[in-house]
């Protein structure tokens, strides 16, 4: 459906919910559940890995959707904008080309399951602010847990890939917490609970000293810079301080965190046994840049060479390291894990289509949320407008240096594009929800 509103608003209103009320504490499970990477493994090393909360997730929209069939309510769902379902039939017609079928049907499915399915089923049981509120008050549970474990991995590892929650990689926690402290500090700038702020903002400063992701770590800064910004010069001012006296503390007193956002940051070349370039026996391994920033090359060359269609959805690691693409570029035995950059994934396993589907989706949602903004009827809707607002900007960012189409990930990320779209067909401080600390 194309327009500002994916479905009419009179159709939301007057549908039949009884189905997601029943569903809403199931619901409610899977948003404090998904932010994990916990999964069984057939085989441990080859996989396949079947992520617990994704089994819950697949269970709950299969009930939701037999509701939805046999009760004809299609005309009351909040469906993905049109940008999505393009990328969908883009990355089918690039299936023509992929060199692995079984690779492309497992993205597809993903693709569908999370941003198809699920995203509806959260739009259509997370349909009001009450249930938004709670849905935040979730996931500021579940971070609470994961940030505290991250806590104590970042003083009782050895390696900064470690401090990673209940994910399996620091890249994949600093994406999570750059979608999601966003969204607590919209809510800290604008509610009036005193306890409830303190919580958020103790949630972002001690899940912000815990991000050993550095690029995750810079776009979460700028866009809380930014945030602040809009919300006025006293917030800006105030933020700036509380940066000034962070970064301080980061660099006296946790040089683990000096090294991870500074020195790794600036410094392009991998270091360590792990990193080293392949060589013949007695060569001397040349300085070697980062595999992350030297796989844009050959990812341009995929998509320079494949523009219409690309590779083949779901091909691109199987791609990468081909010589046609990667030439004579060095490289090394392996990469930091988690680390791509998925909008040159999409082109060059899609095609230039797949991009351009890619950003209007992003932009869909980016637009949406800041219109929210203007329509918020109290301090807590505007809280979770400038919130969503951050969340969407920090996704379409984060995803330049790290792929958020991961498991653990994906079901936050398609919570966050569902709420967006909930409040901006049904509007926000409309339903009679005044705070955080509403019981219910």
């Amino acid at each position: 459906m194309t327009g500002d509103l994916p479905v009419s608003a009179a159709a939301a209103t007057t549908r039949n919910r009884s189905e997601g009320d029943l569903l809403w504490p199931a619901v409610l499970l899977l948003i404090l559940v998904a932010p994990t990477q916990y999964s069984y493994a057939i085989t441990h090393k080859d996989g396949p890995f079947i992520l617990y909360a994704d089994l819950l997730a697949a269970l709950l929209a299969g009930i939701w959707l037999i509701s939805v069939l046999t009760r004809d309510r299609w005309r009351g769902l909040v469906l993905p904008p049109l940008a999505m379902w393009a990328l969908l039939g883009v990355a089918l017609l690039s299936v023509a080309g992929a060199t692995s079928l079984k690779s492309s049907a497992v993205e597809v499915a993903q693709l569908v399951l999370y941003f198809v399915v699920v995203y509806s089923m959260f739009a259509d049981v997370v349909h009001s602010q009450h249930r938004m509120m709670l849905a935040v008050k979730a996931l500021m549970i579940s971070a609470t847990v994961i940030i505290a474990l991250a806590v104590y991995q970042y003083f009782t590892t050895a390696e900064a890939a470690l401090v990673r929650g209940t994910f399996t990689n620091s890249n994949v926690y600093g994406g999570f917490l750059a979608m999601v402290l966003p969204l607590f500090y919209g809510m800290a700038l604008w509610i009036t609970d005193r306890n409830q702020r303190v919580w958020l903002l103790a949630l972002i400063v001690v899940g912000g000293a815990t991000m050993l992701a550095g690029p995750q770590f810079w776009c979460l800064v700028v866009v809380l810079v930014g945030m602040s910004a809009l919300r006025g010069s006293r917030s800006l001012g105030l933020l700036l301080l509380a940066a000034a006296v962070f970064f301080a503390l980061l660099i006296i007193a946790l040089p683990r965190s000096r090294a991870a956002l500074f020195h790794d940051v600036a410094d392009p070349i991998e270091h360590g046994e792990a990193f080293k370039v392949v060589t013949m026996p007695g060569e001397e391994a040349p300085p070697l840049v980062k595999k992350r920033w030297l796989e844009w090359q050959p990812a341009l060359t995929m998509l320079a060479e494949n523009w219409l269609s690309g590779v083949g959805v779901g091909n691109y690691q199987l791609n990468i390291g081909e010589s046609s693409y990667y030439g004579l570029l060095p490289n090394a035995k392996k990469t930091e894990p988690d680390a791509n950059n998925l909008y040159l994934v999409t082109a060059s396993s899609t095609g230039f289509l797949g991009l351009v589907a890619l950003v209007a989706w992003i932009g869909y949602f980016v637009g949406a949320a800041r219109r929210l903004w203007r329509r918020a009827g109290d301090q807590w809707a505007l809280g979770l407008a400038a919130g969503l607002a951050g969340s969407a900007w920090a996704i379409a960012l984060v995803i330049i240096f790290s792929s958020l189409f991961v498991r653990g990930n994906s079901l936050i990320w398609a919570l966050l594009l569902a709420m967006i779209a909930s409040a901006h067909l049904r509007g926000l401080g409309r339903d009679g929800a005044q705070g955080l600390d509403e019981s219910g």
